[in-house]
């Protein structure tokens, strides 16, 4: 597998282990499952929306300096606060079209990809109502969101690579921490900046009533 494939989020085919990918499908059917479960009408624009931000800003790839490589944003602390549990239908299918019109990722990793970036996406979009009512400000609440659901991201794909990696993938898997700091960074002040925003202009779509 090429070198610089291993540095990304994105898992790409032929990196893990047949267990591990299967355990990333059973996992990623359970997370649509729970997202599809009363599923209206009135969600269905606002996934589109999520999932084409989603898809842009992964295609994004910025090169750096310092180590043989590029990174992207992943959003999924954006797209956690606005669906929610509804969060895996956005970023599945953001996925699996970044991986059919652009070959980044695969498609036998497709399920731990989505179990990988949708898990922390659902963990944000839990805390953010919580947060919230404890009295935390829009934008520190918006970077503690971005920076935790970004991190845990790269967390997670740290560990998927160490212990379910077909070689021993140790030191790229410490080098996929490290690529991303700068992306964690970048996440978190984002998401504080437009949790601010959306606050003042549509609170609806935080799931805050105006008025």
């Amino acid at each position: 597998m090429p070198y610089p494939a291993l540095l990304a989020v994105h898992l790409s085919d032929g990196a893990i282990t047949p267990p591990w990918l299967v355990g990333g499908f059973i996992g990623a059917a359970g997370l649509l499952l729970i997202a599809c479960w009363r599923l209206t009408e009135e969600w269905v624009p606002r996934i589109g929306v999520l999932t084409a931000a989603f898809f842009v800003g992964s295609s994004i790839h910025i090169k750096l300096a310092i180590l043989p490589t590029s990174v992207h944003l992943i959003l999924n602390g954006l797209v956690g606060v606005i669906l929610g549990r509804r969060a895996p239908l956005a970023i599945s299918v953001g996925l699996t079209l970044q991986y059919l019109l652009l070959a980044h990722g695969g498609y036998t990793t497709l399920g731990l990809n989505a179990c990988i970036i949708g898990l922390p996406a659902i963990l944000a979009g839990w805390l953010f109502p919580l947060l919230r009512r404890a009295g935390l400000p829009a934008f520190p609440l918006g970077c503690l969101l971005g920076v935790g659901a970004c991190g845990a991201s790269v967390g997670l794909n740290f560990l998927v690579l160490l212990l379910g990696g077909e070689d021993d993938w140790e030191t790229l898997a410490q080098l996929v921490l490290i690529a991303h700091i700068p992306v964690v960074i970048v996440e978190g002040l984002m998401l504080g900046v437009i949790v601010r925003y959306l606050e003042k202009v549509k609170p609806e779509m935080l799931g805050i009533r105006s008025g």
